[in-house]
């Protein structure tokens, strides 16, 4: 685990027992303490979400075909080339 994940495991942990005992006691600066906690952890989660759908380095990267499909359109389908 990185230490984003570290950070964002943090931040639940500690801010939802924060958040809960704040609220309920009265104290209202530790409750938002914690609430704002919690929402770290969210921004967190939901930065990690949004760039495990971006591709990563060079393997990532959409190549163009060798022979695109565009460029076999006068070609006949090969018979018995099937793979299972």
């Amino acid at each position: 685990m990185t230490s984003r994940n570290w950070l964002a495991l943090l931040c639940l942990v500690a801010g939802v027992p924060l958040a809960a005992w704040g609220f309920a006691s009265g104290s209202l600066l530790a409750g938002f303490a914690g609430l704002a906690l919690v929402l770290v952890f969210w921004f967190l989660v939901w930065q990690w979400i949004a760039g495990a759908s971006r591709p990563m380095g060079a393997e990532g990267k959409i190549r163009p075909a060798a022979n695109a499909a565009w460029s076999m359109k006068d070609e006949p389908v090969k018979q018995g080339d099937t793979h299972k």
